[in-house]
């Protein structure tokens, strides 16, 4: 099955989770769709064909299980559901499970791990928190030519937000930023118990040493897993 003919619901209350998953699956070539709520999200299922969807369990109004067991009670052929919920529901998985659901995920979401329900083959995000725009530029389309999705917050809270929402594999940030900052950085981490790696930087590293730091880092790993 092409990437390109794999139709894909994103169904979350969240902003930020919504355009990073889209940005994210768009950038592997599938054809992605989302929708705010579950109320959307049966309309646009009862009116699209998709292969998958993603969706949050606890929502406003329809809630992720009440659209799956709806498209059930249709008896017609659904796509398949991939569950993610920020809290332990055991019940509720329980039943998505019952249903006959692909997957029920924990957030912060793992999105290499979605994708590698889909199709055999991984993409890690990355998210840059840098000070200067030029060298955050210079750094993401190097890691873009390198195959990673890069997410570039703006500020601390867009930073805080992005980790809580999505489990990043990797995080680059300025050690020039404030000392608060940095640690309700890896406060935040530790809190969710993520496996985000970091990596630092400042103004005074040359690209190329930042580059060279992180491309070390990344053989290291490679390294490790042979």
């Amino acid at each position: 099955m092409k990437n390109n003919i794999i139709k894909i619901l994103i169904v979350d209350d969240h902003p930020a989770v919504r355009s990073t998953m889209v940005d994210v699956l768009i950038e592997e070539g599938f054809n992605t769709d989302f929708a705010e709520d579950g109320d959307i999200a049966l309309q646009k299922c009862m009116v699209n064909s998709y292969n998958f969807v993603l969706i949050d369990v606890q929502m406003p109004n329809v809630n992720g299980i009440e659209v799956f067991r709806t498209m059930k009670e249709k008896n017609t052929p659904i796509p398949q559901f991939i569950f993610f919920s920020a809290y332990s529901l055991p019940e509720l998985k329980e039943e998505a499970i019952k249903l006959g659901c692909l997957a029920f995920l924990q957030k912060p979401i793992r999105i290499e791990r979605i994708i590698s329900l889909i199709k055999d083959y991984k993409s890690f995000p990355f998210l840059i928190y840098l000070n200067n725009s030029e060298q955050t530029d210079s750094i993401s389309e190097k890691l873009d030519s390198l195959g990673f999705h890069v997410v570039k917050a703006n500020s601390i809270d867009e930073t805080l937000i992005q980790l809580r929402q999505i489990n990043y594999k990797y995080l680059l940030f300025d050690t020039d930023w404030p000392g608060s900052e940095q640690e309700s950085i890896h406060t935040t981490i530790k809190s969710l118990h993520s496996n985000t790696i970091c990596f630092e930087t400042n103004e005074d590293e040359s690209v190329v040493d930042t580059l060279k730091n992180i491309e070390e880092r990344l053989r290291k790993e490679k390294s490790s897993e042979i």
